[in-house]
């Protein structure tokens, strides 16, 4: 479990929050049955390190200035819209034995072996929300695109985990990924469908 140092927060002003974020740090809150909710600030450095190297669903041990400690998530994160960069986060604190919700990425598997010429991928499902106990959040969600035909789509309902540790959430129809024609190609077949449509009437009459 990665350690994660955080320092009271006791200004709410908005001045505040850009001072803060101006000197590397994160305006973060800590909410749960224990800790009820309290402002905190945590270094952005620490938190993109910690992210690379155990996911954005680790599980941390929050130290807030060596006086209090909690086991939390990262239960939301606010981004910047310009730069990218974290502008707020909300840790929930977990009891490990109990199971919670948290958004996994998807992966795509394979793309190598289908995306040639004019056919694309459109990833259209980036995160899935799925349900387990701390330790059994998967940090990916991988999906094998090797077998697409063009036309073909994976959906949430053909996931299958290969454990029973975590259950995927959502609308099972939602779907993740087809594979098509790209824009210049599918307009050309499409022209093509319309000119033997059209000799066809002709034909017919």
């Amino acid at each position: 479990m990665a350690t994660l140092n955080a320092t009271i927060r006791g200004e709410f002003k908005k001045s505040y929050a850009k001072k803060l974020r101006n000197e590397g740090k994160i305006p973060s809150v800590v909410y749960g049955k224990t800790v009820g909710n309290e402002s905190v600030a945590v270094d952005a450095g620490a938190v993109s390190k910690l992210f690379r190297s155990e996911g954005r669903n680790a599980i941390i041990n929050l130290d807030i200035e060596g006086k209090k400690k909690y086991t939390v998530m990262a239960h939301e994160l606010q981004f910047d819209s310009i730069k990218g960069t974290v502008r707020h986060i909300d840790f929930l604190e977990i009891n490990m034995n109990e199971e919670i919700d948290a958004v996994v990425p998807v992966v795509l598997q394979g793309a190598e072996a289908v995306e040639a010429g004019d056919v694309v991928l459109n990833h259209q499902l980036s995160e899935l929300t799925v349900r387990a106990l701390p330790n059994d959040l998967p940090s990916t969600i991988e999906v094998d695109v090797s077998k697409l035909a063009v036309g073909d789509a994976i959906r949430v309902s053909d996931l299958a985990s290969g454990t029973s540790k975590y259950t995927i959430l959502g609308d099972p129809e939602e779907v993740i990924v087809t594979l098509s024609y790209g824009a210049k190609v599918a307009e050309e077949t499409e022209e093509a469908a319309d000119a033997a449509e059209s000799t066809g009437d002709g034909a017919a009459e």
